[in-house]
């Protein structure tokens, strides 16, 4: 009888992933497609993958406790703990209010304000988001968004709820495609969302900030669509 092994799979969140990493905490960068949470698409979870790379990276202490989520197809900004009391510390910062989040968007159209809060209820709960215009391309923005409340999908609702959808969120009313007048088209391969930054009070005190660069993806349509309004002009 042949016994077959699972070989044991390589981390695909290299060190350059790493945001910041302590003896209690592990920020990362983390890549579209990696769920925070086991799910029906499968593979390896982000805490899996972090307790590999610290496995490989030599660490002593490789374990990478969940703090908080972000969904498979949004990028960016990721915290993680390393103790029981680091995870209990942060939880309570996110819990509590008191982590400032902030995200970068591509929507369409564009918002007609430079700024505005959004305040309707995801999934019948109180949620606020506030946002701004950081560059207009168009009929398309990026826009910061920086929600005050944690209610899952609620930068893509509210959004939505805005008129002015992310693209790529076909779920949520965002176009999955555009097409310049010469015919070049960009598809978006995924909502165009995107964690910047979390500031936040470490667990062994003072301040904490992480922030993620935007990721290729985001730039090369973010790239297209000034093109786009170029040839649109």
């Amino acid at each position: 009888m042949e016994l077959a092994l699972r070989p044991s799979r390589a981390s695909p969140i290299g060190k350059d992933r790493i945001l910041h990493l302590d003896a209690e905490v592990l920020a990362i960068d983390k890549p579209v497609g990696v769920a925070a949470q086991e799910d029906l698409a499968g593979g390896d979870t982000l805490p899996e993958l972090c307790t590999a790379l610290l496995r490989e990276m030599g660490e002593r202490q490789t374990q990478a406790l969940l703090v908080h989520r972000l969904d498979r197809g949004t990028s960016g900004a990721t915290l993680l703990a390393r103790t029981r009391r680091a995870q209990s510390a942060l939880l309570g910062e996110f819990c509590e209010h008191r982590v400032r989040k902030e995200y970068r968007a591509l929507v369409a159209p564009a918002p007609p304000a430079d700024a505005g809060v959004s305040d309707s209820p995801v999934a019948s709960r109180p949620a606020l988001t506030r946002w701004r215009v950081v560059e207009r391309l168009g009929s398309a923005a990026v826009i910061a968004a920086l929600p005050e409340t944690g209610r899952t999908h609620q930068i893509r609702v509210h959004l939505l709820a805005l008129g002015s959808p992310l693209l790529g969120d076909k779920a949520h009313g965002g176009q999955a495609f555009l097409t310049t007048p010469a015919g070049v088209r960009h598809d978006f391969g995924r909502p165009m969302l995107h964690a910047l930054s979390l500031d936040l009070r470490h667990p062994g005190g003072g301040p904490l900030h992480v922030e993620a660069p935007l990721p290729a993806d985001f730039e090369a349509a973010r790239a297209f669509l000034r093109a786009f309004c170029a040839a649109a002009d």
